[in-house]
């Protein structure tokens, strides 16, 4: 019995701290970018070392403890020496697992910093600190956000993101992505400019939640903010760029036109690389959360106009003299904010419109295999009815899965349990409907129904965009059965 007992507390096999994740994801990374951005599948990943998509979803997923040699063979694959420092085996004695079992949850989740402070000579200090590191490693998987451009829970959509790739390489470019929020936008966004970086361009990432709203109320002073952010991300000298759009702003021809100035005078004539003897090398300016611009229509319309006007600039002519051709623009909104009439669709459908497509099932099944979820084909279907291909949704519900919060038998039968874990998403699908009760009555309908049924064609296409239904030619459904039963709650008690 007592040998029995003291098997029972030893977990057999090693994985990678954090420095060693790092290490490993960093050099997929880096391979992945040379590759121009072909990321490794499970199956691809699978040929490269020889091992099994299953023992490579434990090493990925961290779980459970895999052979030493297994990481080396992971490490060898991209070129790296598994070197002591990065992987722990998981065989703790009786005496540190009561230790850490009496550990406090900040202990466990402090900051690395404060772990560095404290570190001691002993192996089983060590031991202990780098098992608070794995923690922390695997803590910072939850779902929310951008997806960091090492994670290997990124789920490429391939022929979107080569779309994306051609289109930023062509002088003037102007991609608009947009998707209902959570979907991945910023995601793509990041990795749109990572892939520019590797050709050589200039990247600036622009984030309009960081506008004040009386900055976004008024043009001129909209435009100055966007001419100094741009500045800014260009390490052009404050005191150069501050002068210039006060020089460029002190006359009567117009912000619009004092802001085309600026940028074609002060921004497009300086993008040197210091790395490179390349002059007026492309620059590709990222404006995420464009939707923050809809509440004010008229800005809204202008700058619109603005972009639009720069992207035919770069095709009006052709030569080094043109300037525009350096220019690459990429747009990124939320359609659950329906975009007012003043604002001419056309305008968001200037140069390639992306919307982004929910995860097909080969997609939720390497995103399962990434988790190191062993799931059937009819248990990804069930899935796929309950959450939909909606990326954050099947995040969360991995995420929890591997927290040992919820089986997958309670998840897969919508229990109330699933409910709580989607508690805060649910109520943000709810709010999303509020400003728009003329589309009330018909979502009601389509709730009550467990087929797909008839709707008018502007009222579908709105749903869809706020990722409330799914379209069936003339006919609309559910988006994921996980709303079914909220959404009938809190409709019929109105």
């Amino acid at each position: 019995m007592q040998l029995q007992s003291k098997n029972q507390l030893r977990r057999r096999g090693a994985t990678l701290t954090a420095q060693g994740f790092k290490k490993l994801n960093q050099a997929k990374a880096e391979v992945e970018i040379q590759q121009n951005f072909k990321r490794y599948t499970l199956e691809d990943l699978s040929e490269k070392t020889n091992l099994t998509a299953n023992t490579l979803s434990k090493v990925f997923n961290a779980s459970v403890g895999v052979d030493k040699r297994t990481l080396e063979c992971c490490f060898n694959a991209f070129n790296l020496t598994l070197l002591k420092d990065d992987y722990l085996y998981l065989e703790p004695d009786k005496d540190n697992i009561a230790e850490i079992g009496l550990m406090s949850m900040n202990e466990i989740i402090c900051p690395i910093e404060s772990v560095c402070n404290s570190r001691t000579n002993s192996p089983q200090t060590h031991r202990m600190e780098q098992a608070q590191d794995n923690q922390q490693f695997r803590a910072s998987t939850l779902p929310g956000g951008q997806i960091p451009l090492d994670s290997v829970f990124y789920i490429d959509r391939p022929i979107v993101e080569s779309l994306c790739y051609e289109a930023i390489q062509q002088p003037g470019a102007m991609l608009n992505i947009r998707a209902p929020k959570q979907m991945g936008k910023t995601s793509l966004m990041t990795r749109i400019l990572a892939y520019a970086n590797t050709l050589g361009h200039k990247t600036v990432s622009l984030n309009l939640q960081l506008a004040d709203g009386e900055i976004l109320q008024n043009l001129e002073h909209f435009l100055k903010w966007f001419c100094a952010r741009v500045s800014k991300q260009l390490d052009l000298p404050d005191a150069i760029a501050l002068w210039a759009i006060a020089s460029f702003y002190h006359n009567s021809l117009g912000s619009k036109s004092n802001t085309t100035d600026y940028f074609e005078n002060v921004i497009l004539a300086n993008l040197d690389r210091a790395d490179s003897p390349r002059k007026n090398c492309p620059v590709v300016i990222a404006i995420d959360e464009l939707n923050q611009l809809f509440a004010y229509p008229d800005i809204a319309r202008e700058f619109l106009r603005l972009l639009r006007t720069w992207s035919e600039r770069a095709k009006a002519r052709v030569g080094e003299s043109n300037l525009w051709q350096n220019l690459r623009l990429v747009t990124v909104h939320s359609t659950e904010i329906q975009m007012p009439a003043l604002i001419d669709k056309s305008l968001l459908n200037t140069g390639l419109a992306i919307d982004l497509p929910e995860f097909t099932q080969s997609q939720v099944q390497e995103l399962a295999n990434r988790w190191g979820e062993d799931m059937t084909a009819q248990q990804i279907e069930q899935l796929i009815t309950l959450l939909g291909g909606h990326p954050y949704r099947l995040q969360l519900a991995f995420y929890y899965l591997q927290q040992q919060t919820i089986t997958l038998e309670q998840l897969l039968e919508n229990s109330v349990t699933v409910r709580n874990i989607y508690a805060e998403h649910l109520e943000q699908q709810w709010w999303n409907l509020q400003p728009y009760p003329n589309l009330v009555p018909s979502f009601t309908e389509i709730v009550k129904q467990s087929s797909p049924v008839d709707c008018e064609a502007v009222q579908a296409e709105q749903l869809c965009k706020m990722g409330l239904v799914h379209l069936h030619g003339k006919k609309v459904s559910l988006a994921c059965e996980l709303f079914r039963p909220f959404f009938r709650d809190r409709l019929m008690a109105k």
